[in-house]
């Protein structure tokens, strides 16, 4: 069942239940006020057929008469019992035959009393008169008021059908009218593909449910064109990049196949070819990385890393290759409590970050030293690297952490532009910020904070 169905046939459900406890309550409360009104009339032929019988003597023969005429149009069809109350066995026989056997007594004992039997209504009252003590019993159908409840009842069930067929109908444009912005939502979502993410859904005035939802799937659109667009983009990127090495390594193979060479001649070009093929590895290596931190690692349980002991260790690293002695390490304090240098995360992904920073700032400084400071209190962790290089336009430092962005005045040398987009995705999966400090000309520092009370061991 459609939801629109659902809401009309829910909105008439609500308003039958309603309806029918409404009329179900007139109904009630008519009938209870008709028979206390009819029983107002079978006491008046009581009293009127007592003064009849008993009262002459006693009366005018004016109000006599106006008393028979009264008695006359009063419940012409009732049905009279008037018993004398001298002979008590006759007379308790009798009434125990007329009246409820609970009441008989109190009948006896001069109350008034009244009863029901199918669709008979009787009165009974005990009159006292200097003739004796007599009892008159008046019984009488409301022929008319049971015809009334009949029509009361027809009428209150017609009303009943139609209302809820209404109803239905006045649910059914309700609703329509209510899932008209989610049928135009559906309509147009059905438009979008992958060849046209940019479209948007119209985002309509207020904070109502279906705003927001507007809102919040237009927000995963974004979300979505950003990522097929980086997709796309790392796929032409590493592609392109991984074509060039590859194209330098086949052609000098090809050249030194060509034709019989020296020694020499073989040495360099095994050394050029050795050269594009470290490019190679390390490009691989670097989108390997890139691409182990897309996957979902909050299945797999963090250790904990001293950054103190992996930073001396990444330093001694690099004093085994090319930069040896470039890298200096300061300490602001010497924990004595390992808790305050000790964030969660994996340690091969966090090395690779501070590896490929500590890299950058070596290659793009000369010969210069690169300071490396490990800054720790209770609440942070600050680790900062700062080189005296050939910094970074202003301009461009908003796009560093896009992947294979390279600055203008880095494109002398060797690089792929993965580093930092790298960095910045496995800083930020493990709660740290990064940011960048740099100028053209200037040097660049790398600054990375890790909130300590923010770290899930």
């Amino acid at each position: 069942m459609k939801i629109r169905n659902k809401i009309a046939v829910t909105f008439a459900g609500i308003v039958s239940f309603v309806l029918l406890f409404s009329f179900s309550m007139i109904y009630y409360l008519s009938a209870h006020y008709m028979e206390k009104d009819f029983y107002s009339l079978v006491l008046d032929k009581a009293n009127l057929t007592a003064w009849k019988y008993f009262e002459q003597d006693e009366m005018s023969p004016t109000v006599y008469a106006k008393v028979l005429s009264s008695y006359a149009k009063s419940l012409p069809d009732a049905e009279e019992i008037v018993l004398d109350t001298k002979d008590k066995k006759l007379v308790t026989d009798s009434i125990g035959k007329i009246v409820p056997l609970e009441l008989a007594a109190n009948l006896l004992n001069g109350k008034t009393i009244k009863f029901s039997n199918l669709n008979k209504q009787s009165i009974g009252i005990y009159y006292p008169d200097n003739q004796g003590n007599f009892v008159v019993i008046i019984t009488a159908v409301n022929g008319i008021g049971h015809q009334q409840l009949q029509k009361l009842f027809e009428l209150l069930l017609l009303i009943f059908s139609i209302s809820i067929l209404f109803m239905f109908l006045i649910g059914q444009l309700y609703a329509k009218n209510i899932l008209h912005p989610i049928v135009n939502i559906l309509r147009n979502i059905k438009k979008i593909r992958v060849t046209n993410l940019n479209l948007r859904l119209s985002e309509s005035a207020g904070n109502d449910e279906l705003a927001e939802l507007t809102r919040t799937f237009n927000q995963m659109l974004d979300r979505l064109e950003n990522s097929f667009t980086l997709q796309r983009n790392f796929i032409h990127n590493a592609s392109h990049e991984l074509k060039n090495p590859i194209t330098a390594i086949l052609g000098k193979a090809e050249i030194a196949l060509g034709k019989q060479r020296s020694a020499d001649e073989y040495t360099k070009t095994l050394s050029e070819i050795m050269t594009e093929a470290e490019r190679l590895d390390l490009l691989t290596r670097n989108l390997l990385s890139l691409a182990q931190t897309d996957f979902d690692l909050s299945t797999l349980t963090n250790e904990e890393i001293r950054l103190d002991e992996l930073i001396w260790d990444i330093k001694e690293h690099f004093d085994k290759t090319r930069y040896t002695g470039r890298i200096e390490v300061h300490f602001s304090i010497i924990p004595e409590i390992s808790e305050l240098v000790t964030i969660a995360g994996k340690p091969g992904l966090i090395r690779i970050a501070i590896e490929n920073i500590m890299d950058n700032a070596c290659k793009f400084s000369g010969q210069q030293k690169v300071e490396v400071n490990l800054n720790a209190t209770q609440k942070n962790i600050q680790l900062l690297i700062a080189d005296k290089g050939i910094g970074i336009p202003e301009t461009e430092r908003k796009d560093l952490f896009q992947p294979f962005f390279r600055a203008s005045n880095a494109l002398a040398f060797k690089g792929s532009g993965i580093g930092l987009s790298l960095v910045h995705k496995i800083i930020t999966m493990f709660g740290g910020t990064i940011e960048i400090a740099s100028m053209a000309g200037n040097g660049t520092t790398v600054i990375i904070n890790f909130e300590r009370e923010e770290q899930n061991s």
